[in-house]
C-alpha cells in the first residue's frame, strides 16, 4: 500500500478574518506536505432528484493525520483543490484517510 503513495502534495488550513470594510481575507495557519496516493477522476455535474451535484476530481489516500479537516486545501501539480468529503479507512492497525477533492480555477506558479 505504501508503495502506491508516490505523490508528494502540499496541504494547508487557513482561517478567515473580516476587515472593517466587511471583506474577508484568509491567512494560512498551517501548511505541510504528505505522501499520497492520488487517483484522477473526472469531475462533472449531474442532477439527482432536482438537486445539482458535483462529483469529485481526485481521490486522495494519505496516512491518518489530525491536521486534516473538512476545510483543508490541497495543492496538486500547481492547482488548488477544495475538499469535498473525508472518511477514515482502517486496514489492519494502520489508519488512512480517503479525501475527495474538486479542482478550482486557481493555479499557483511553482517555478
Amino acid at each position: 500500500m505504501v508503495g502506491k503513495m508516490n505523490r508528494r502534495t502540499t496541504f494547508y488550513n487557513e482561517s478567515f478574518t473580516v476587515d472593517s470594510g466587511g471583506g474577508s481575507s484568509g491567512t494560512i495557519t498551517e501548511q505541510w506536505q504528505a505522501w499520497a496516493q492520488i487517483d484522477n477522476r473526472t469531475g462533472n455535474t449531474y442532477a439527482a432528484q432536482a438537486t445539482e451535484l458535483t462529483q469529485y476530481d481526485y481521490r486522495v489516500k494519505v496516512r491518518f493525520d489530525g491536521r486534516f479537516n473538512s476545510q483543508t486545501t490541497m495543492v496538486y501539480e500547481g492547482q488548488v483543490c477544495k475538499m469535498g468529503s473525508m472518511e477514515v479507512e482502517t486496514e489492519g492497525y494502520k489508519n488512512y484517510l480517503i479525501l475527495r477533492y474538486q479542482k478550482t480555477d486557481t493555479w499557483l506558479d511553482l517555478s
